[in-house]
């Protein structure tokens, strides 16, 4: 009698179980979704760490960094059902730490004014997790530009040159913030610098040439970038060359292959 009471009970407590747990009986929109990323196609050799945010509109917010030695594996983690946000931002190894420049859900960068942008890629899309499982491919996106400037001058006085815009970084869905933007590159012996500059959406950037008394010129350096065929929407963004020849009587702007001047005498 005692046996038959013990099966009995223990078919009660394998029930209680089924009801508790999400089985396939029941509704399993209330379970999670385990979402996976693959990174598997992040180079190594280019970023040896990835900053990944997932987040959902409910409140959900899920960070971990990701060294370069899991890649070669999926990365696994429980989100909710109703969708969610994925960020990746994967500094080019030896770039300094800018995980100041996140927000706190990790998803969105802001550049400090007076500093350029950082040396990182990207990775941001919006996940339908209505499902068991979700894989998700990490496909990283240059989402900078390297300005080299090479200045030629022969005025004689030592010039400084200053990059300004309107654009200061990135929301957590990877579009450019409107924000004051501004770097002031060194110049080399050799008259060359360079500036890294986020994506931008107009031509509104502008190139500031000063001596010691303060602003000689202002440039529309980035409708120069625009005439010059520039796609500013690209996945992954070019770097842009511009040689400077500023002489008494004529600037001439060179972007990589196309060429403008202009009159010193006239403002610009």
């Amino acid at each position: 009698m005692s046996g038959r009471l013990s099966s009995v009970v223990l078919f009660g407590l394998v029930v209680i179980a089924l009801c508790i747990g999400c089985s396939v009986k029941e509704d399993r929109s209330v379970c999670p979704c385990v979402l996976m990323l693959d990174f598997s196609g992040v180079d190594p050799g280019r970023s040896d760490s990835s900053y990944l945010s997932v987040l959902s509109a409910d409140g959900f917010l899920h960070r971990h960094t990701v060294h370069s030695d899991g890649y070669g594996r999926l990365y696994r983690t429980d989100v909710p059902k109703s969708g969610v946000s994925v960020n990746v931002y994967s500094p080019v190894s030896g770039y300094p730490d800018f995980s100041d420049m996140l927000g706190e859900d990790g998803a969105s960068l802001i550049i400090p004014y007076g500093e350029e942008c950082p040396a990182v890629d990207m990775f941001s899309v919006r996940v339908d997790t209505d499902a068991e499982s979700v894989t998700v491919p990490v496909v990283l996106h240059k989402n900078y530009c390297v300005l080299s400037i090479e200045m030629v001058a022969d005025t004689g006085q030592d010039l400084d040159l200053r990059i300004g815009g309107n654009i200061c970084g990135y929301d957590k869905n990877a579009i450019p913030v409107f924000g004051d933007f501004s770097f002031s590159p060194g110049t080399d012996e050799g008259g060359f610098s360079s500036v890294r500059i986020p994506r931008q959406l107009d031509g509104s950037l502008r190139l500031f040439i000063s001596d010691g008394d303060g602003v000689l010129r202002e440039f529309a350096i980035g409708e120069y970038i625009i005439e010059s065929g520039y796609d500013w929407k690209a996945p992954d963004l070019e770097d842009i060359s511009v040689r400077i020849d500023y002489s008494r009587t004529e600037v001439t702007f060179v972007v990589n292959d196309w060429e403008t001047a202009f009159d010193i005498d006239v403002e610009i």
